[in-house]
């Protein structure tokens, strides 16, 4: 965990919703079926409605929170938040909700930030069970919010359609989600060599699946630890930009 002396007080903050989803298992949202965590127009609609605060979503009685509860925490995640930002030409809404339904993060195109690409949701029970971890829980977190990154990413660039068209999972639409966190644990690592980059090919073998035949199949455990490991050699080893990481990223899922 970074020390609040280590964060970029100024722009790294502004990233929070308030202050200025990886898919675990995808669900069903006042009646919206999901297949993956990047979330339709109404089911965000049910998660980002507008009409007055607190904002509803699930049932009818969860919230949204723009912390986590822990301050020292929240300032190195956003720091983190910042660098991804940075990195994938991105700039999310970020904030908390009540996943008490089912443990999930997620994203969409929705923005709740001004000159935003979209919003992350970031289920609280999902980040306490993370949190939970006895080795690096806090890059746990990192690994999942990298993924979510990584579909405000697809949204932006229109990378959806180019993978997952014609697909009967969504199962190239996650995993290049997966390979851009790695490409951000790679980069992150030519900077901070301590950080345990490998901690994000755990966090996502973790959440694979083997329902190979459901349109909800997001890759199976080894799928998805590879896709991080791609992403991270595209950063790490060979220093790609950004957009030849995209154009590898394409190659990679579309042959899988």
């Amino acid at each position: 965990m970074w020390t609040r002396r280590e964060t970029i007080f100024g722009g790294a903050l502004t990233i929070l919703w308030g202050t200025g989803t990886t898919c675990a298992h995808a669900h069903n949202i006042g009646g919206h079926e999901l297949t993956g965590c990047m979330l339709p127009d109404p089911a965000a609609n049910i998660l980002l409605n507008r009409s007055a605060p607190p904002w509803l979503s699930l049932t009818g009685n969860e919230e949204l929170f723009p912390k986590s509860g822990d301050s020292q925490f929240d300032y190195a995640l956003a720091h983190t938040l910042s660098a991804m930002s940075e990195l994938l030409h991105v700039l999310p809404g970020f904030c908390y909700f009540d996943d008490s339904e089912g443990e999930n993060a997620y994203a969409t195109n929705r923005v709740r930030l001004n000159r935003g690409d979209g919003t992350v949701l970031f289920g609280k029970g999902l980040l306490r069970r993370l949190m939970r971890q006895k080795e690096h829980p806090d890059v746990s977190v990192a690994a999942v919010c990298a993924h979510e990154f990584g579909h405000i990413l697809q949204y932006k660039r229109g990378l959806t359609q180019i993978v997952g068209a014609g697909q009967p999972t969504v199962k190239r639409v996650e995993l290049q989600a997966d390979f851009f966190a790695g490409y951000f644990a790679g980069v992150r690592k030519l900077s901070r060599p301590q950080f345990p980059a490998a901690v994000f090919a755990l966090t996502q073998y973790n959440f694979g699946d083997n329902m190979v035949n459901s349109p909800k199949h997001h890759g199976r455990p080894d799928e998805r630890a590879a896709a991080i490991v791609q992403g991270f050699e595209a950063g790490f080893r060979e220093r790609r930009s950004l957009d030849q990481a995209i154009g590898i990223s394409i190659n990679y899922v579309k042959q899988l």
